[in-house]
């Protein structure tokens, strides 16, 4: 991989209860379109080594997506983002490092980072890599930094994010050395969770010593032993692989990456699991538009997802008609029209969508571009009041086509591209859209 940015010496954290730690906010740039890999080196105390009755967390935002937010952690209290795989959360580093790596598809150009922090976490080092087509990841005979000793629940240690992006194979091999190996009386073990889930020790399953480690050095003897996760297991639009650790286990990651979620999808994996993949990547999305303050973007991606595919209808006094009319290309509509009632031609019909012949319609408001996408046909009927003055009644139509090439929304467009894929299995739902309008217009005017 080709490193593209790094950064080390950051400002020590202010302290505080929940809070933007602006001082360590980041930029970076790309320069091409592609897979990247973010790699965060930071660690973080519990209440007990902060003498106080709150441990240090710390979480981070890339491009305004917020990671770990819907995450259910079996090991951990996931809690606003934190307490994930893709956060550092002092109770159970009880001071240790974390090092995170953050898989994502990015555009070229300048991305950000925010971080969240709760208390006094320490940020050490971050560094972004260009990831090639086809290039495997690798890391090999890793051990712990630093050996806490804890019993039977382990301290995290390494975690794996994916955005938007799949693993194709994804394999751990470790080799564990039994206490006995050790002169001790405690094994290396390793502990495998994925998406949140705990991967249960395959020889003793129910063991309440073993059964939360996937790899055991009581049990495995110093023998390397291999795991490897099905693409199947990476079902959401964020997927994760935590590592923890107990006393000193060695461990190698080797993983690659689909060329696109068109070859995750294509791949061997139950039709279901695609599903639901759609729906969740769909629903986050609806979820992020009424974040960014996207009202109708929101609301009509959110109504072609349900199963009531009645047309929508809005009037003179919604807030979607006063948006249109504020909006730039308003005007426009107008003019038509206005031309339209200069050839006395008081009621009529327009259809929009010849580029060629001026007659298109494309909003500057990015809620409108969003939902609307363009308007499909204006209806008009035109009373005179007096010289050159007419009431005129609008009925503006549009069909919701759900535009994946309109939605480069950096880093989640990755998933939204997929879209396309969507309406084709007929997930999204297409409907028809109908906002009436009264103005005036003046003949006259130019």
């Amino acid at each position: 991989m080709k490193e593209v940015f790094s950064k080390i010496n950051f400002p020590v954290a202010p302290d505080g209860n929940i809070y933007h730690w602006s001082g360590v906010d980041t930029s970076f740039d790309v320069t091409d379109n592609g897979k990247y890999v973010i790699q965060i080196v930071a660690s973080a105390k519990n209440a007990k080594q902060n003498r106080s009755t709150d441990d240090d967390d710390l979480r981070l935002v890339l491009d305004g997506y917020e990671f770990g937010k819907y995450e259910i952690h079996e090991e951990q209290t996931s809690w606003k983002g934190f307490g994930t795989a893709s956060s550092w959360d002092g109770a159970t580093l009880m001071g240790g490092t974390k090092t995170i790596y953050f898989f994502c598809e990015l555009q070229s150009g300048e991305h950000h980072i925010k971080f969240y922090a709760d208390c006094t976490p320490s940020l050490q080092e971050i560094q972004v890599f260009r990831m090639e087509e086809g290039e495997v990841f690798q890391l090999k005979d890793l051990r712990p930094p630093k050996n806490i000793k804890i019993d039977r629940k382990g301290v995290p240690w390494i975690s794996f994010v994916f955005l938007g992006v799949k693993p194709e194979k994804f394999s751990i091999s470790s080799v564990c050395k039994s206490a006995k190996q050790k002169g001790g009386t405690d094994g290396d073990n390793l502990k495998v969770i994925v998406n949140g889930k705990i991967l249960h020790n395959k020889k003793s399953p129910t063991s309440k010593k073993y059964q939360n480690f996937y790899f055991s050095g009581d049990l495995n003897n110093g023998q390397s032993e291999s795991l490897n996760i099905d693409s199947e297991n990476f079902e959401f639009l964020e997927d994760s692989v935590d590592i923890w650790y107990d006393e000193e286990p060695n461990v190698s990651v080797n993983l690659s990456l689909f060329d696109g979620l068109t070859s995750w999808l294509n791949s061997n994996i139950l039709e279901k699991r695609k599903l639901d993949f759609y729906k969740f990547m769909l629903e986050r999305l609806v979820n992020g538009f009424s974040l960014a303050g996207y009202k109708y973007s929101s609301y009509f991606l959110k109504h072609s997802l349900s199963d009531n595919m009645e047309k929508l209808v809005f009037g003179n006094d919604s807030s979607l008609a006063s948006a249109i009319k504020a909006d730039e290309a308003y005007a426009k509509i107008l003019t038509i029209v206005k031309d339209q009632i200069k050839q006395n031609i008081l009621t009529g019909q327009v259809y929009f969508g010849d580029e060629s012949k001026g007659l298109n319609v494309n909003f500057e408001s990015s809620d409108l571009q969003f939902s609307l996408h363009g308007i499909k046909k204006v209806e008009y009927e035109a009373v005179q009041k007096e010289q050159n003055l007419y009431d005129v009644k609008f009925k503006l139509f549009d069909v919701y086509d759900f535009d994946a090439k309109s939605y480069e929304v950096s880093p989640v467009w990755v998933g939204v591209h997929m879209a396309d894929v969507l309406e084709a299995i007929a997930i999204l739902k297409n409907f028809e859209i109908e906002i009436n309008i009264k103005d005036i217009i003046n003949t006259h005017e130019t």
